[in-house]
């Protein structure tokens, strides 16, 4: 649980390295809004993310040869991308066109609905536990579930098992950043700033806590976001719309990610040692496991 002074102390970090003056929420959003991809680049821009995610996935994790996915954009709905595992090796990924995608979000998204994250995962259970090893009860995903905690974590976790941060940041300025059409001179800044926002994220989950708890209401739940986690308006009610339907379910992100980084990093995965982390991170997507375990 994070109080009002923890976020307030990251946000005052913020003031100091944002440019311009004025309000903080103006200030971040102004300067993250040059950073969008523009709609008519969008599809090249994240299959190119894909393609690179696949790479360095399947250079460490042995996929059947017949996995794949194809991507769709939708609107009108309370995520930003989904995967939908059909089965015999093969993902739908639905991304959300509502909001403006910024470009660091096309690595997140790729890597998180794609490899290593969720089509990975599901691809690896599929094989190994289900049609290898002959345990049905791994061809049923149930949603709401301490599962989830693992599944969504590994996800966001295996971001950075790709991805490493220095490495990231070169890929997207010489690839991502000209294929948006964007001007790659402040990225660094860019990816500073964004680096100190991550560490608000846990402003979401008190967020749902004093809404699902009923201490916030809707218009409270939506103002805390705004103001501790820095949401544009329109997305902290997106926000809100996610946790009325999925409710507890917003802790698997960062709570999640944060358990698998421990455990992974514990176990000898350390940034300085990439092998380790990838046969760590293999062996969690395709054995059993349970939250409890990884502590």
């Amino acid at each position: 649980k994070y109080d009002q002074p923890h976020f307030e102390e990251i946000l005052k970090k913020l003031e100091g390295i944002l440019p311009g003056k004025g309000d903080i929420i103006d200030r971040a959003n102004k300067f993250r809004d040059q950073f969008a991809i523009p709609k008519a680049k969008l599809d090249t821009v994240f299959k190119a993310a894909i393609a690179e995610g696949r790479r360095r996935t399947l250079q460490r994790i042995k996929m059947p040869e017949n996995e794949s996915f194809v991507v769709e954009y939708v609107t009108n709905v309370p995520w930003s991308g989904y995967n939908w595992f059909k089965g015999n090796s093969f993902s739908v990924i639905q991304v959300n066109t509502d909001y403006p995608i910024f470009i660091d979000r096309a690595v997140d998204l790729a890597s998180h609905e794609g490899y290593p994250g969720h089509h990975v995962f599901n691809t690896l259970v599929e094989n190994r536990m289900m049609k290898e090893k002959g345990w049905m009860e791994y061809s049923v995903m149930p949603l709401f579930t301490p599962q989830a905690l693992l599944m969504e974590g590994s996800a966001n976790y295996g971001i950075d098992v790709a991805f490493p941060a220095s490495d990231r940041m070169r890929f997207e300025k010489e690839i991502l950043f000209p294929l948006a059409g964007l001007d790659s001179s402040l990225a660094e800044k860019y990816y500073e700033i964004e680096h100190l926002k991550k560490e608000l994220a846990y402003s979401g989950n008190e967020a749902a806590r004093g809404y699902l708890n009923g201490t916030m209401s809707k218009e409270e739940a939506i103002q805390w976001l705004v103001q501790y986690g820095l949401y544009p308006r329109d997305r902290a009610e997106q926000r809100i719309r996610f946790m009325d339907k999925y409710r507890a379910y917003v802790i698997n992100y960062n709570l999640g990610q944060d358990m698998v980084a421990q455990y992974i990093e514990r176990n000898g995965g350390t940034p300085d040692n990439p092998d380790k982390r990838w046969q760590l991170f293999e062996q969690l997507l395709s054995t059993p496991r349970t939250p409890s375990g990884l502590k």
